[in-house]
């Protein structure tokens, strides 16, 4: 009986960080997304309106910019060569029907 309580214990006890909020594919807890699934829908939808608007800018489709949104606040990630393109895309972002901000992380790298 101890000898099966001790292997339960050591099976689960690789389970701890995934209870605990520790292991997963993104940084942080594990948390519930508080937004509403018409909010869900809205950021998704900002998001893709604005990729599509920098697919639609020959400077800025040459660079892969990733589009994230959260309750209206839009954030950038990603690397360019220069300045005036992150700036534009940072505009064409903030420029977007319901855009309450911009959280802009694009780096720049004139390696590219």
């Amino acid at each position: 009986m101890r000898l099966l309580l001790l292997c339960l214990l050591l099976a689960l006890a690789g389970c701890t960080s995934m209870l605990v909020g520790g292991s997963s594919s993104r940084e942080g807890p594990i948390s519930a997304d508080s937004r509403t699934a018409y909010q869900v829908k809205q950021d998704k939808s900002l998001a893709a309106t604005i990729r599509s608007r920098f697919a639609r800018d020959s400077d800025i489709r040459r660079f892969d910019i990733d589009v994230d949104s959260y309750e209206y606040v839009v954030t950038l990630r990603g690397t360019v060569d220069n300045f005036e393109v992150r700036d534009r895309a940072v505009r064409i972002a903030g420029n977007t029907d319901l855009v309450r901000s911009v959280k802009n992380y694009i780096t720049i790298n004139t390696n590219l």
